[in-house]
């Protein structure tokens, strides 16, 4: 469906075509069809633009006219703007934009000429002096009165009256139509250049007489501010509207003005509507409290967009962008890990989801739970919903990591776990659930104790079969939303397909399922265990070949994404059997050193 915008798009994209069309007695030199005239004989003062930025802009030297394709065919053509565009659309082989909502065909009552006259004695008062609304635009707008009451006719471009509007000359009234079931259409029309292609939408008939004595062609609707049934004028004048390329809104600056100007952008398409934002309540205002035409002037130029939500250009995220290259130290960007060789290269953003992937007994879940309490410290408030262990069985492998000890005394457990209780929750479910349910678990743990991590352990545990990929991409989708929506960091456990001993560390290709699994996920930590040198340590012959072996890591974690930051790679971790934690290079021997405010004399902790 092409509308004003795109047929100028459309034929500046063939403006050789269309300027050999109109101007048949022209020729091409360079990059200009050069001809005499708009009439189309030869000659060289006038010259259209055929490519670049200004293909289809055109000027006559001679005659100093000049505008786009559109005003060079309404003047070859000797047209009207409205059938140019006809026109063109046959030439262009595009269809005519059809109203939202469609036109019902109502057969409206055209209502009796008013007997009434030009303003005068109160009427002409009221609209002059206590409205500021010169003689000139009352003549223009047709304007008349029937004793003290103000006549609005709403005229349509062809004369014929289609409505009439009538209100007492004095503050505080309002205008009610003069007959019954007449066709709602713009006021104004009659003082409408045929050739423009700017128009101001008000919210009242004075109004937009008030933009007009500013200079500007403007028009109202006929009943008001709101939406719905409000507006249904929009039907019957959508396709006399085609010819503007931008129709600023400006209706009142309040609830039912905002209202009636998202419901016009909507339907006579965003792309081509702008929002006025005025200093005071509305035009008429401005106008009686003497706002210069400077200030007004900038009122239009500083115009909003009224993109949808969601779209904008690169400025508006100049601050947030800004923040990526200069963050500040004293914001939290994210959630770290408690691994020194990765310190400063991965963060666990809000928005973000994070998939980790390993075969089964690598130690990934392991991992997560060595992390949480290193989050808690940071201020992290965890959601834990592990599907595949129960919550003691949990918590005593995470009593171990947090407490830094094999077996606790049963105070110190205790100590332990109320240091947990800082920043954690966990969702005692073993087995399968689906994601909408659990979904509704975690808004829950969002919304009361202000959970913004959550981890999902594991996706194959969410009651979608290991063959169901449509399934598997649902679910991942919803995930991503939610985690999105929320601005809460989710950590989703799934299995890799190199399953086997000795296949090597998993990359982001080897998650086992849909491929919308990975696709979808911010960050993606693949983890390997060595077990082939976990069995030659067993094994070893003497003590000096042992500690040669230990002294290579037996964990392996890839991390092979991450959309948001610049490190992807492999580091290599150890792991203490007496206390489930991992290190890497940077803090291995010093598995004592990471420590944990729990409040306990850790000399009685085991």
């Amino acid at each position: 469906m092409a509308d004003i915008i795109e047929i100028k798009r459309l034929l500046a994209a063939s403006a050789q075509a269309v300027a050999e069309m109109l101007l048949p007695g022209g020729r091409r030199e360079q990059q200009e069809w050069r001809a005499g005239s708009t009439a189309g004989d030869k000659g060289q003062s006038l010259g259209v633009h055929l490519s670049g930025a200004k293909a289809g802009v055109w000027t006559d030297f001679a005659t100093g006219e000049g505008g786009d394709l559109l005003d060079l065919w309404c003047i070859a053509r000797g047209v009207s703007l409205s059938e140019a565009l006809e026109q063109a659309r046959k030439w262009l082989g595009v269809e005519r934009p059809v109203a939202y909502g469609g036109n019902d065909r109502v057969e409206y009552t055209r209502p009796p000429k008013p007997t009434c006259k030009a303003p005068e004695g109160r009427v002409r008062d009221y609209l002059m002096q206590d409205r500021n609304i010169p003689e000139s635009i009352l003549t223009k707008y047709k304007i008349a009165a029937f004793g003290d009451e103000i006549i609005f006719p709403y005229l349509l471009p062809d004369g014929v009256l289609a409505l009439a509007k009538a209100r007492k000359a004095e503050a505080g009234a309002s205008p009610k139509p003069t007959a019954a079931n007449c066709e709602p259409i713009l006021f104004g029309w009659q003082a409408v250049p045929p050739d423009a292609r700017d128009l101001i939408i008000t919210e009242g008939e004075i109004d937009a007489l008030s933009w007009a004595a500013y200079g500007y062609v403007a028009m109202s609707v006929p009943f008001g501010g709101g939406k719905g049934g409000k507006q249904k004028w929009i039907e019957n004048e959508f396709d006399r509207l085609e010819r503007f390329e931008q129709i600023f809104i400006s209706t009142d600056m309040d609830k039912v003005g905002e209202e009636a100007a998202e419901e016009i952008a909507s339907r006579l398409g965003r792309h081509r509507c702008y929002r006025v934002s005025l200093p005071l309540k509305d035009a008429n205002e401005c106008l009686v409290a003497g706002l210069p035409q400077e200030e007004m002037d900038a009122a239009l130029r500083n115009a909003a967009n009224l993109d949808p939500e969601g779209l904008h250009s690169p400025s508006h995220y100049a601050e947030a962008v800004g923040a990526l290259y200069y963050p500040n130290p004293e914001v939290r960007q994210g959630y770290t890990v408690p691994y020194g060789k990765l310190e400063g290269k991965i963060e666990f953003k809000p928005g973000d989801m994070t998939l980790w992937t390993g075969a089964t007994g690598s130690g990934k879940s392991q991992i997560l739970s060595d992390c949480c309490p290193h989050w808690i410290t940071e201020g992290a408030r965890i959601c834990m919903a592990s599907f595949e262990m129960t919550p003691p069985q949990t918590l005593r492998r995470m009593v171990k990591q947090a407490g830094n000890v094999d077996r606790p005394t049963m105070e110190y457990l205790r100590a332990v776990l109320e240091y947990l209780d800082n920043g954690m929750m966990l969702y005692e479910k073993v087995g399968k659930s689906g994601v909408g349910p659990l979904l509704e678990i975690f808004d829950y743990a969002r919304a009361k104790y202000g959970c913004d991590m959550f981890i999902i352990d594991s996706l194959m545990r969410l009651g979608i079969a290991s063959d169901d990929y449509a399934g598997q991409e649902k679910a991942v989708f919803q995930i991503v939303d939610w985690t999105l929506q929320h601005k809460v960091h989710t950590h989703l456990v799934a299995h890799a397909r190199k399953a086997e001993k000795g296949a090597g560390v998993p990359e982001s290709e080897d998650v086992k399922g849909a491929s919308e699994i990975s696709s979808n996920a911010a960050n993606i930590i693949a983890v390997w265990r060595n077990k082939r040198l976990e069995d030659e340590i067993q094994v070893a012959e003497n003590d000096a070949i042992k500690q040669s072996l230990m002294d290579k890591p037996g964990v392996i974690l890839n991390v092979a994404k991450q959309r948001n930051g610049d490190f992807e790679g492999k580091v290599g971790l150890w792991f203490d059997k007496e206390t489930y934690r991992y290190a890497s290079s940077h803090d291995r021997g010093a598995h004592d050193s990471r420590r944990y405010p729990i409040e306990f004399d850790r000399r009685d902790a085991a």
